[in-house]
């Protein structure tokens, strides 16, 4: 039978647990209030009701005891033990409740040194009022991985994940984008280039001033001959004009006119959208039946088959993730779980609904990395497929290019070792060529010059430039607004599988060139976060190579509880901001309005504001917050490379009590003077009365029951 020691052991966790929720919740009605009180601990320590208090524990520890029986009877059975051996030998993994009593005494001793904001010490208190579910999913992972068992599961195939998330993706999908006018930004002249070329292979979009089914349609016949002529003629007049030297086919050629944004007149007329007609090719004939079905039922402007269509592709993300994180770990069933876990966290659960280039530039580049990094003994049947789709990159977009030229040449260089046959060379080689002389034919076609930009002269912004390059490469990552790390912090793990030794480790450090490519290129856009768009939309195509890093960074070490709590946490925290994100589209179109719902701490103040047109712009402090930021994520690479090695994350307390180690001082600048210039979202009688962001008729209230319960127990004590 378990000691009165191992009973204490066990429950007091749970009792310190419920008594700081308790104190936590005193607390925060005080703060909500505009009383401005010299012993504010004293006085919210005050409003605690004894009795609600010892109920409060009492559940809490009952409930503790049923889960420490449970465990006990769990493990006696797994390990044929008695249950009087094994309710000892599990009372010591409840000690992660412990995280939110020591929270709380850090922020009553922040409250302490100063009751008014930004306090003492303002996370911590943050961390105990709104921002409380961060510090509860941590400590419940770090219980999950001291108490769960591995789980082993069948895996499924690539086959069957891929239609589980082509149903879920269906289902799931928000109703306004199954109408056309549910869909801003470049999505509505995606859809034009695409009824234009549906409707009679042509890009010019200035026939499609109406719904499309109110537009006549041509016959594919004609419309091929009308093509076939336009393709032989411009290249005549291209290969004529080459006579005259290259300077005849550059930005000085070009004869298109802008007409409005992203949008231009072509050298002889029409009009012509910049964007690269890949995606609009590609959902034309899903558009023409949607167009059919809904002359037939008399609803004009739903995209039922088209939106059927682009989940169909991005669930064949899903499955081409699935396999990259298979081959880069060997354990099909991790792979699995994390391809499913991926699909529904950003920017992954944006882009499922959304017709943009980067959800199938990310298909291509993981399907064309999985045959390049783990693909052996390439065949004429691999290049048959890996050729077209390497010189269908460019299509999608222009960004595209610089990692076209890259793949090709790691693909040439693997068919060039491998000593593929000529047959299998030519399959990859003959479409490269043919991509780059069509859109070099394209351009031509519309501006008069062949050069890979000559859309984006014309419209007028040069597209890439070094002008805000250093912005968009901390930015696309760590920005406060954009930025895809703070809101998915689970691709912190990718610092350490990209960190590992091994072969499947160093295979997917191959694939750096290019990724730094496509990085590189989107980063220095002119407006590298993206116009309308949701968030990491330009950081999609790179997602899936860092995910199969993390998952090659849990294979190595994941099975080290320690390392799999901070997983979990980092899981459980990128799911919160997923759940909140999909919850308010105008947040995951910038999450800015995300950071304000934060009513005791300004995220401004630990996330860097990267979205700016000159570093002189920069807040106080940018800098440092950055390279705070690039501290963490070296410190997790060397962590996990570490464990990984054997050394270190054994213990889920100790790697829960590294992370808020970690996490609690690594806040520049929060708390030192100055520090609520922006936005000081915590107590009115800190702003003047103006109620903050989020709050309104909670905050009377709040004030009313905390002036009550103030007034009540200086009545008692009278």
């Amino acid at each position: 039978m378990p000691s009165p020691r191992d009973a204490l052991r066990a429950l007091l966790p749970f009792a310190a647990h419920a008594l700081a929720r308790e104190v936590d919740a005193a607390a925060g009605l005080l703060l909500r209030s505009t009383l401005d009180l010299p012993d504010f601990v004293r006085q919210a320590l005050r409003l605690v009701d004894p009795i609600a208090l010892l109920g409060h524990v009492a559940a809490w520890t009952a409930g503790g005891a049923v889960f420490w029986l449970t465990l006990a009877l769990l493990r006696s059975r797994r390990e044929g033990a008695s249950l009087a051996a094994a309710l000892p030998a599990t009372s010591s993994g409840f000690a992660p409740l412990y995280l939110r009593p020591v929270l709380t005494l850090l922020a009553l001793a922040a409250l302490a040194l100063r009751p008014s904001y930004p306090y003492g010490f303002t996370l911590p208190v943050a961390l105990t009022q709104d921002l409380a579910v961060a510090q509860d999913a941590a400590a419940l992972a770090a219980l999950v991985a001291a108490n769960v068992p591995p789980l082993r599961l069948p895996a499924p195939g690539a086959a069957s994940l891929g239609l589980i998330a082509f149903i879920a993706y269906a289902l799931v999908t928000p109703p306004w984008a199954r109408h056309w006018d549910g869909h801003p930004g470049n999505e509505p002249k995606t859809l034009r280039m695409a009824v234009a070329l549906g409707h009679g292979l042509t890009l010019d979009v200035e026939g499609v001033s109406a719904a499309m089914e109110a537009l006549p349609t041509r016959g594919l016949a004609a419309s091929a001959r009308d093509a076939a002529a336009t393709v032989m003629g411009e290249s005549t007049r291209m290969i004529a004009a080459l006579a005259h030297g290259p300077r005849a086919l550059g930005a000085s050629a070009i004869g298109a006119t802008r007409i409005t944004r992203q949008t231009v007149r072509g050298k002889e007329g029409g009009v012509y959208h910049v964007l690269a007609p890949g995606v609009s090719a590609l959902i034309a004939p899903a558009l023409r039946i949607d167009r059919a079905l809904n002359l037939r039922r008399g609803a004009w402007g739903r995209l039922g088959v088209t939106l059927l269509l682009w989940n169909a592709l991005a669930a064949a993300l899903v499955s081409a993730l699935f396999l990259l994180a298979r081959d880069a770990t060997g354990r099909p069933a991790l792979a699995a779980a994390l391809a499913a876990g991926f699909a529904f966290t950003p920017p992954f659960l944006f882009y499922f609904f959304q017709f943009y280039p980067e959800m199938l530039g990310a298909l291509g580049l993981t399907l064309a990395l999985r045959a390049i990094l783990f693909g052996a003994w390439w065949t004429s049947g691999t290049m048959a497929w890996l050729g077209p789709l390497l010189a269908f990159l460019p299509w999608l977009h222009q960004k595209f290019l610089p990692v076209w030229v890259v793949l090709v040449a790691m693909a040439a260089v693997k068919a060039v070792d491998e000593m593929v046959s000529l047959r299998a060379l030519l399959w990859l080689a003959v479409p490269q060529l043919a991509s780059a002389y069509l859109f070099a034919l394209y351009n031509f076609a519309i501006t008069g010059s062949a050069r890979p930009d000559a859309l984006y002269l014309a419209w007028g912004p040069g597209g890439v430039s070094s002008a805000r390059m250093g912005q968009g490469l901390f930015g696309l990552l760590l920005d406060a607004r954009y930025g895809i790390l703070p809101y998915a912090p689970v691709y912190l793990f990718a610092a350490g599988g990209a960190l590992l030794r091994g072969r499947a480790p160093s295979r997917l450090r191959w694939a750096l060139p290019a990724m730094a490519a496509y990085y590189v290129t989107v980063a220095s856009a002119d407006n590298w976060s993206g116009a309308v768009c949701n968030l990491g939309r330009y950081f999609m195509p790179v997602a899936p190579w860092l995910a199969a890093a993390v998952a090659a960074a849990l294979a190595a070490a994941g099975r080290r509880r320690g390392v799999l709590a901070v997983a979990l946490a980092l899981v459980g925290w990128t799911a919160l901001f997923a759940a909140a994100l999909w919850a308010d589209p105008h947040a995951a179109n910038d999450c800015a309005l995300l950071l304000n719902r934060s009513a005791f701490a300004d995220g401004n103040l630990y996330v860097p504001n990267l979205f700016l047109r000159t570093w002189s712009e920069a807040a106080p402090g940018l800098f440092v917050r950055i390279g705070v930021w690039l501290l963490l994520v070296a410190t997790a690479g060397l962590w996990i490379r570490r464990a990984a090695a054997g050394r270190g994350g054994r213990s889920p307390v100790r790697a829960l009590a590294g992370l808020a180690a970690v996490v609690l001082p690594a806040v520049p600048g929060s708390d030192g003077p100055g520090a609520g210039r922006g936005r000081v979202p915590v107590r009115c009688g800190d702003r003047g009365g103006e109620p903050g962001p989020g709050q309104g008729g909670r905050r009377g209230a709040a004030r009313a029951l905390a002036r009550a319960a103030l007034r009540g127990d200086r009545m008692g004590r009278r």
